[in-house]
């Protein structure tokens, strides 16, 4: 991927646009947490290898890292989610607190258990460390109705001052409940920009500025199964692009992210726009991913670019996040300066 001289110049402008803007999140948050420890014998009491313990690195994850992209672009964010009266629910609100997020409509509950993942990763002093075990800790239930209406209540008191909203959804239930989605269904028939990243339930979003899938929450929506080893065809992605598009409804859009091939946008009206790979495909880790371009389309889109332009903004964003390991965000002067990187000067004695 390439951009030439206006395009970036354009970038220039948008990205410095993007401080300020008040963006609502919902969505299911995420303790992530990494623990790396080096291998320094087998075990005596199973047959396992034990870990001489390095360190252990703390992130925000699910719809967290996406507050935590946003804040790194410059937006002011508030956070509309359900944490645990425990430890990791402390831990994330502290973190998100001291990011800037705005984590006062967080509802805590001692009867809800923190969402929480932590990957063991290891390795010897000198060598790329590998993910060996991952450990979740999940609610076991969804929210309560009492628990969501309080969620409820919070983003009515707050569509005055919010000028975007973001759905992010992980499967654990609180953002996909028929009335969360109709709240942010309305702030989007009163102009503003609404963006959905659902894991399991990308059709549920009838009516919104934009939704974006990647391959597999895009195949799966359709119970689509078999793909080969080496990826789903182009002709097959096309036609199930669109096959979301138009039951979105003529309002929306639909961003496909590709892994290493990059994204397709498909808008009503034009024939599908496939934005191939921005930077490397030496990829150091995909975790969060989605959510940096969640991050990025939501702010460009409030900051009225163009779907296209927005898109090709995101897919440089993903290529910086994919170059670093854990789920940590990208911050505007990363983004513009990745830009930079990839624009072609045009003018004498210039290719």
């Amino acid at each position: 991927m390439t951009l030439d001289e206006h395009e970036f110049g354009a970038y220039t402008k948008l990205v410095p646009s993007f401080r300020g803007r008040k963006v609502g999140v919902i969505g299911d948050l995420v303790a992530d947490s990494y623990v790396y420890g080096v291998p320094a014998r087998l075990s005596r009491e199973a047959p396992v290898v034990i870990l001489r313990h390095e360190r252990e690195e703390f992130f925000p994850g699910g719809a967290a890292n996406t507050v935590s992209n946003l804040l790194a672009l410059g937006a002011e964010v508030c956070v509309f989610a359900l944490v645990g009266d425990d430890a990791q629910g402390t831990k994330l609100l502290e973190l998100l607190g001291s990011m800037g997020a705005d984590v006062s409509s967080v509802i805590r509950s001692s009867a809800w258990r923190t969402i929480a993942k932590s990957r063991i990763l290891a390795g010897d002093y000198h060598t790329k460390k590998q993910q060996v075990l991952r450990i979740d800790q999940e609610p076991g239930r969804a929210p309560s109705p009492e628990e969501r209406r309080q969620v409820e209540q919070r983003m009515r008191e707050a569509s005055s001052f919010v000028d975007a909203w973001v759905v992010s959804d992980y499967g654990y239930h609180l953002a996909t409940g028929p009335s969360t989605i109709e709240i942010v269904r309305k702030e989007g028939a009163r102009g503003k920009v609404v963006v959905a990243d659902s894991r399991y339930r990308v059709r549920d979003f009838q009516g919104f500025t934009l939704v974006t899938p990647n391959e597999m929450e895009l195949f799966s929506a359709y119970g689509i199964e078999h793909i080969p080893v080496e990826g789903a065809s182009d002709s097959l992605v096309l036609e199930t692009g669109r096959r979301l598009l138009e039951e979105l409804g003529s309002s929306s859009a639909v961003l496909v992210t590709r892994g290493n091939r990059g994204m397709m946008l498909f808008e009503h009206g034009c024939e599908p726009k496939p934005i191939p790979i921005s930077g490397t495909q030496d990829i150091v880790d995909v975790s969060g991913a989605g959510d940096t371009v969640v991050s990025a389309m939501t702010l460009s889109l409030a900051s009225r670019t163009s779907l296209l332009s927005a898109a090709r903004l995101s897919n440089i964003a993903a290529g910086v996040k994919v170059m670093k390991r854990g789920t940590v965000p990208v911050s505007s002067v990363e983004l513009l300066s990745a830009a930079g990187k990839l624009t072609q000067v045009s003018g004498p004695g210039r290719n």
